[in-house]
C-alpha cells in the first residue's frame, strides 16, 4: 500500500470514528439532537452557523446574518449575532463600537472539518448583558465575499407563538464535533434570574441535548429565520448549584422560584431588526431599539438572598440594597419594584441624581420576598426615557427572608470503639448557614465567651483519645451572620467514661 492510499484510508478511518462516535451520542440520549453532516452539501442552510473563537471566553455559536435591504441592491460588512455573555460578562456594561479579538468558524459539521472556513472578528456592535443577552459582531470580510463562499446568511424574523414549534441549531457540550439540530417548542418567559443578572423577555424552549458550549446558538423558526440566540440552560440535579444562581437560571411565579427542571432560555432578536440599513448596522436609526445605553461599574453588588434581622430587644430591622457603583453617565435614576418587568416603564423612577452620590442603601422590603432594583444612567434632568433607554435598565434582584430565629446546632457525638469521639454538624441553608466553634480544657473554656471561636471548616472531625476530655462550644449561624445561643459539650474518651 502506498502513502497516499495509507493516508487516504486514515481519514476514511478517522471520519468513520466521529460519525459513530456522533451516531452513539445521538442512540444513547432518547431525547438528544441530530447530528448533522454536509459533506454533499445537504445542511448548506446551516452552514453560515458557526463556532465562535475568543481568548480567554468559553466556546460560544454565533449566526451569519443576512443584513441586505431587500429593496435594493447591498453589499455591507458580514455580521454575526451570539449571546453576550459570548463577549463581555460584566454585568451592568453595554458595550457599543468597540473592538474585538477572535474569530469564527464556518461550515461546521461532524463531516466538514477539513473544509471549514474561518473569518476574524473586527468589531462588537453593540452587547449587553442587562436586561438582554446579546451580542452583534462585525467580521473582517464582507457579507459578499461569505456569500460568495457558498456560506448561506439566515434573515431575522419574528417569534411565533407560545407553544410553536421551533429548531435549535448549535453544538451543545463537544466544541469540535459539529452542529446539532433539535426541534421543541417555544414558550414565554417574561423573566429568568441568574445572580448577577436578571434578564427580561425572554422565551423557554424544551429542545433536548442543549448544554456548555451551546450558548449563542440560533433559534429559527418555521420560515428558517433566525429568531432568538440561546441565553442560558437550567440543568436538573446539580447539587452544588444555588437556585437562581450562577449556571441555574430560575423563574419565578408570584414570588416562589418555579423552574427547577431541565429548560433553556433564549433572547429574542426584535430590538436588532432594525438596525440595519443598506446592508450596514446603523444604531442611530430610529427603529433600532439599541442605544442610548450606559455603563456601570459596581464596587459592591447586592447579595442574592438576605434576611430580616433581629436585634438584642426582638425588634425586626430590614437591610438596605447595599449598592456602591461607578457610572459613565453624568446623572441616574431609579426604583424598587417587585417585579422586573417594571424597570423598563418610566414611571415612578426617582428625580434625577448626580452619579457621584453612588450609592443606594434604600430599605429592602419590607415585605419578604423577592425584590428588584432599576436603575438607568441619563445624561441630564431632561434624558428622555426612550424605549431603547428603558430596554437597557439594570435590574438587580434580592430575595428578602423573614426574620427567623437561627436554629440550635443540629450536630450529633458519636464515641468510636478506639476511644475516639467523632463529631458531625449539619447545615440547613439559608437559616442554618454554618458554626463557629472553640475547644479547650473543660477547667478553663469559658463557652459563654465568644471571644475564640472560628469558622468551622469540616462537617465532620474526629477528636483522639488522647485528646479528651474537652470542652466543645458550638454556636450556629445563618446566612446575614446571627448567632445562635451557644452549645456546649464535654467531650470523653469511652474508655474513661463512667
Amino acid at each position: 500500500m502506498n502513502m497516499i492510499n495509507r493516508l487516504s484510508l486514515g481519514i476514511a478511518l478517522a471520519w468513520a470514528i466521529t460519525a459513530a462516535l456522533a451516531s452513539q451520542q445521538d442512540a444513547d440520549n432518547s431525547l438528544a439532537s441530530l447530528t448533522l453532516t454536509n459533506a454533499q452539501g445537504e445542511s448548506s442552510q446551516w452552514n453560515g452557523i458557526g463556532r465562535l473563537n475568543r481568548p480567554d471566553h468559553g466556546q460560544c455559536i454565533a449566526t451569519l446574518v443576512d443584513s441586505r435591504d431587500p429593496l435594493m441592491p447591498s453589499s455591507g460588512p458580514a455580521y454575526v449575532i451570539t449571546a453576550g455573555h459570548c463577549v463581555d460578562q460584566r454585568n451592568g456594561v453595554i458595550g457599543h463600537d468597540l473592538p474585538i479579538e477572535g474569530s469564527i468558524s464556518f461550515n461546521y459539521f461532524v463531516d466538514t472539518r477539513d473544509q471549514r472556513q474561518t473569518f476574524p472578528l473586527k468589531r462588537r456592535v453593540w452587547s449587553s448583558m442587562q436586561g438582554a443577552d446579546l451580542a452583534l459582531l462585525e467580521l473582517d470580510a464582507s457579507l459578499e465575499a461569505l456569500m460568495a463562499e457558498g456560506l448561506t446568511p439566515l434573515k431575522l424574523g419574528d417569534s411565533p407563538a407560545p407553544g410553536s414549534q421551533v429548531q435549535v441549531v448549535g453544538e451543545p457540550s463537544n466544541p469540535g464535533l459539529g452542529l446539532r439540530l433539535a426541534t421543541c417548542s417555544e414558550s414565554d418567559a417574561p423573566f429568568v434570574i441568574e445572580h448577577p443578572w436578571v434578564w427580561r423577555n425572554l422565551r423557554s424552549n424544551d429542545c433536548p441535548g442543549q448544554g456548555p458550549g451551546a450558548s449563542g446558538s440560533p433559534v429559527i423558526n418555521a420560515s428558517k429565520q433566525l429568531i432568538g440566540v440561546l441565553n442560558s440552560v437550567a440543568q436538573p440535579g446539580d447539587d452544588y448549584a444555588a437556585p437562581c444562581g450562577l449556571n441555574n437560571p430560575c423563574q419565578l411565579s408570584e414570588t416562589e422560584i418555579t423552574s427547577q427542571g431541565a429548560v433553556n432560555y433564549s433572547m429574542p432578536l426584535n430590538r436588532l431588526k432594525g438596525c440595519f440599513a443598506e446592508g450596514i448596522a446603523d444604531l442611530t436609526l430610529d427603529s433600532c431599539q439599541l442605544l442610548p445605553g450606559f455603563q456601570l461599574q459596581a464596587q459592591k453588588w447586592p447579595k442574592l438572598v438576605t434576611k430580616i434581622a433581629t436585634d438584642a430587644e426582638g425588634n425586626h430591622r430590614v437591610p438596605g440594597w447595599d449598592l456602591s457603583f461607578a457610572l459613565d453617565t453624568p446623572r441616574y435614576r431609579y426604583k424598587a419594584v417587585r417585579d422586573p418587568l417594571a424597570c423598563e416603564d418610566p414611571q415612578d423612577y426617582s428625580g434625577t441624581i448626580p452619579a457621584a452620590e453612588n450609592r443606594i442603601d434604600d430599605p429592602i422590603g419590607p415585605e419578604p420576598g423577592w425584590h428588584f432594583l432599576c436603575l438607568i444612567g441619563v445624561d441630564s434632568p431632561e434624558h428622555p426615557p426612550s424605549p431603547a433607554l428603558m430596554a437597557n435598565s439594570l435590574s438587580l434582584a434580592v430575595q428578602l427572608l423573614p426574620a427567623v430565629p437561627v436554629p440550635a446546632p443540629d450536630m450529633s457525638i458519636e464515641a468510636r470503639p478506639n476511644g475516639n469521639v467523632k463529631v458531625t454538624w449539619r447545615t440547613d441553608p439559608p437559616h442554618l448557614s454554618n458554626y463557629r466553634v472553640k475547644r479547650g480544657p473543660p477547667a478553663t473554656t469559658d463557652c459563654d465567651d465568644p471571644a475564640g471561636l472560628r469558622l468551622l471548616r469540616h462537617q465532620s472531625y474526629e477528636f483522639k483519645a488522647a485528646q479528651l476530655p474537652l470542652k466543645l462550644c458550638t454556636v450556629s449561624e445563618d446566612l446575614i451572620d446571627q448567632r445562635s445561643a451557644v452549645r456546649t459539650d464535654l467531650l470523653q474518651s469511652a474508655s474513661t467514661d463512667g
